[in-house]
């Protein structure tokens, strides 16, 4: 049963302004650990892209949840793309994601055009 889904856009401009004012501490506040060990791997154009759409991701997966992305704890959730799997979402606490029943799950998908990210996400109860 599906419980609720999001979606958001994001301009590439704003993110490589907020990179551009607050460097590593928005790296730090929006990115999780493995998120961030890979866009220290990326030259900055793809970086920007990439945070961008991480961006995008977890502002859809705070309103597919319903919990705010003040609850949802950006830098506590990792977004990886798992080689055969596509992209897998890993929460730890405080995160609200890592709250969800254990059968519950939460899917999403990023996609880049020129100067956005867009990304959706489903909440999905089995």
């Amino acid at each position: 049963m599906i419980l609720g889904v999001g979606t958001d856009i994001v301009e590439t401009k704003r993110i490589r302004a907020a990179i551009e004012r607050r460097g590593q501490a928005f790296f730090d506040k929006v990115l999780g650990p493995s998120e961030r060990q890979t866009a220290l791997g990326y030259g900055a154009a793809r970086q920007i892209e990439y945070v961008a759409g991480r961006f995008a991701a977890k502002e859809a997966l705070a309103k597919a949840i319903g919990c705010g992305l003040g609850n949802l704890a950006m830098r506590h959730v990792d977004i990886i793309l798992v080689s055969g799997q596509g992209l897998q979402i890993r929460a730890q606490a405080p995160s609200a994601l890592a709250d969800l029943p254990a059968s519950d799950r939460v899917h999403v998908s990023i996609s880049h055009e020129k100067s956005i990210a867009f990304a959706t996400a489903i909440w999905e109860r089995r």
